[in-house]
């Protein structure tokens, strides 16, 4: 790595890079903004004396507001905050909102009608994540605060305003908040949909993807992604100039069994041959770039298969062949209620540097050739040059 690259690492970073939790981080930003333009439009209405409490509460009612906002930011970029339901703590910093509109109310009697529409902004940061219930509870909330403000007013202050000016305002601030309720757990349900169908799209495009590359009998890969594989190893082993193994596989007396048995007998053998051969596939016979260790393994056609060995020279690629027929040969098959005695032969391999991909099947296919000729239940290989 380069020093150039390293200086990027080094350092704090303002947003995480998880992009989740930048998300999070950016909404907060955005109700932190809306925090600053309310705390401007608190001084504004303290310099005209619309506020009546000292400078000193003053300024601790703000300093107060601005912890609470310190704190939600040291849980979203600390990452405790994904130990909570909502990691986007949506709830939580709502009710922080809702209590500092309501301080504001209480100090700003003669502006409270304006105030009120403060409500109608901390309700729509909540408007992609709330349910109606927590949307409802914090209407409940809202209105019994602006509740015990008028009423207090009322008592002890006589009533800054007409009565019926008050009941008005109330009358107003429950039809907004219920609304805003219903509307934000209506447009929350349909992003619920969307995420849903989203969701099912993608399950239904990785499976066409997966029926797309199997093969429907066995359940290995099926040859149009076996050969894809094989040219991406070739386009690697151009790049690295590493080479890799390629076994071509055939089941011996495949035809004898299907006429014996029958063609349900035959298609549960292979079904069993390819799980026995996966089992013999170790990750430590290959060590292709984004791949699994079955991922380079599948059907050719028939009762042929082809496993690719990446990185893996002649001796390694004959021991991995050779410990998958020694898998099959001792052990008997149990297949639609008889007893199957198998056994396979494999011709292997190596990919040379520069060499056409087709010359190394054709290697494989001879080596496999020989192995037949030579008694089946074997092992075969070509080297090559």
């Amino acid at each position: 790595m380069s020093p150039q690259a390293d200086v990027h690492r080094v350092g704090w970073r303002l947003f995480p890079e998880d992009a989740r939790q930048a998300l999070r981080l950016k909404r907060f930003f955005m109700a932190f903004l809306a925090y600053l333009l309310w705390i401007g439009l608190t001084f504004y209405c303290y310099a005209l004396g619309y506020i009546n409490i000292s400078a000193g509460w003053f300024a601790f009612s703000i300093a107060l507001t601005l912890l609470g906002n310190l704190v939600f930011f040291g849980l979203f970029r600390s990452g405790l905050n994904r130990r909570w339901p909502d990691p986007s703590l949506t709830m939580p910093q709502m009710l922080l909102a809702t209590f500092w509109v309501m301080l504001l109310v209480a100090m700003a009697p003669r502006v409270r009608g304006i105030l009120l529409l403060l409500y109608v902004v901390i309700f729509l940061f909540g408007i992609f994540r709330l349910r109606r219930g927590q949307y409802l509870l914090l209407t409940a909330l809202a209105l019994a605060g602006y509740g015990i403000i008028v009423l207090r007013t009322l008592v002890f202050q006589g009533g800054a305003e007409p009565m019926s000016l008050e009941l008005l305002q109330y009358a107003v601030l429950i039809v907004t908040l219920v609304w805003l309720s219903f509307f934000g757990s209506y447009v929350g349900q349909l992003r619920d949909t969307v995420t849903r169908r989203n969701r099912e799209l993608r399950e239904a495009l990785r499976r066409n993807r997966e029926l797309a590359i199997h093969d429907d009998l066995t359940g290995a890969y099926n040859r149009r992604h076996i050969l894809q594989m094989l040219e991406q190893e070739h386009a690697r082993a151009l790049r690295t100039a590493r080479g890799f193994g390629v076994c071509l596989m055939d089941l011996d007396n495949f035809k004898g069994i299907n006429d014996q048995h029958g063609h349900l007998a035959g298609d549960a053998v292979l079904r069993e041959f390819v799980v026995r051969v996966m089992g013999e596939i170790r990750e430590l016979d290959q060590v292709g770039q984004g791949k699994t260790h079955h991922e380079t393994f599948g059907r050719y056609g028939g009762e042929e298969f082809l496993l690719l060995l990446p990185e893996t020279d002649a001796e390694g690629s004959h021991v991995c062949a050779e410990r998958i027929r020694a898998r099959i040969a001792d052990e008997t098959l149990r297949v639609e209620g008889i007893e199957v005695s198998l056994s396979v032969s494999i011709g292997v391999t190596v990919y040379h540097a520069h060499e056409d991909i087709r010359a190394t099947l054709a290697r494989a296919d001879q080596a496999l050739y020989r192995a037949k000729q030579n008694g089946r239940n074997r092992v075969e290989s070509l080297p090559g040059a």
